[in-house]
């Protein structure tokens, strides 16, 4: 199964930084799920308001040797020398941090994923205005006490279906002065799942194979409610009441506990009219929500993939909607 990567930017300025930062850490192998910070990976360079400083020293500077000015001397080597000081502190304000990757939660396409990294202090030093970035997308500066851990995230841009590679990560400082950067270039693995949006279909074509008994192929309309839900009755558990079916009737309905016998839902690709794939990945997205929510066990068959199920259950919500997010990904190119 192929992954896609996340792009940082489409231009062509943001491909020439993309490559150049590629060219820069060539040397550095894939991190895995956890990276620690060394020497070799640490990189600095003054800031806009540093090169500014350095401007204005080497004007005091020729001032001084001009006027032959002790003072003038004094003051521009005072300056000098807190300027290379903020140099090594910022610089080992990342020297030896260990970074690891959190699961990044599945989300639905258009929301944003989150990005979390775990950074820990093993030094014993106190660490300051730590931030983290992928992209043009940034976190909020993070404090980390000694000997201590702290999550940083950072929400990414909203993407289409699929499974995607987690983007190249920027972890950077200015501690303590802004006249300087450090930062470090990050290559945690890890993936972003995103499922297809959930989408109510308009129609429902029933649909029956050799393989499938005469119940096992047919599929409710969305607004029926299932073999296994009968109307309430007085006396009824009000434990037993299913809301989502209210909601949708504006009756009351109860699950039947004296059908266990009921026949299993499957969810079928061919039900869905229509010859857009999207749209059909979408409406099976919303019919298989609409199944787990109600409890049923039912069975999810899409062209090229075994069929799932049938099953109940959280882990076998997230089995068909990851073969739904993943669906035609591995014959597509890489972004």
């Amino acid at each position: 199964m192929r992954t896609r990567r996340l792009s940082h930017g489409g231009t062509a300025a943001g491909r020439l930084r993309a490559d150049f930062v590629r060219w820069v850490t060539r040397r550095h192998r894939a991190d895995g799920r956890s990276a620690v910070i060394t020497r070799d990976r640490v990189y600095i360079l003054p800031t806009r308001h540093g090169l500014m400083l350095l401007a204005v020293l080497l004007v005091m500077l020729l001032g001084a040797i001009n006027y032959s000015n002790n003072m003038a001397f004094l003051l521009t080597f005072l300056i000098a020398g807190i300027g290379h000081n903020a140099m090594w502190y910022t610089h080992r304000n990342l020297l030896g941090l260990r970074v690891s990757v959190l699961p990044v939660a599945p989300v639905f396409a258009g929301q944003a994923p989150e990005l979390k990294l775990r950074i820990e202090e093993t030094s014993g030093r106190s660490r300051e205005a730590l931030q983290l970035a992928v992209g043009e997308h940034r976190g909020l500066p993070a404090y980390l006490g000694a000997l201590g851990a702290t999550d940083v995230a950072v929400a990414l841009e909203p993407r289409t279906r699929g499974l995607y590679r987690l983007p190249r990560q920027h972890l950077s400082t200015r501690f303590p002065l802004g006249l300087l950067e450090a930062w470090s270039w990050l290559h945690l693995d890890s993936e972003i799942l995103v499922y297809p949006q959930p989408l109510q279909p308009t129609a429902i074509v029933p649909v029956s194979d050799g393989t499938a008994g005469p119940q096992d192929g047919a599929v409710r309309a969305p607004d029926a409610p299932p073999d296994d839900i009968r109307e309430y009755r007085p006396g009824d558990a009000p434990s037993r009441i299913v809301w989502k079916a209210v909601a949708r009737s504006g009756r009351l309905f109860v699950r039947d506990s004296g059908s266990a016998d009921a026949q299993p839902v499957w969810l079928d690709w061919a039900m869905i009219p229509g010859s857009d794939p999207e749209y059909r990945l979408s409406a099976l997205c919303h019919l298989v929500l609409e199944a787990h929510a109600a409890g049923e066990s039912y069975g999810l068959r899409i062209p090229a993939t075994a069929p799932l199920g049938p099953g109940t259950g959280p882990e076998h919500l997230q089995r068909c909607l990851r073969a739904l997010a993943v669906f035609g990904q591995a014959d597509r190119d890489s972004a």
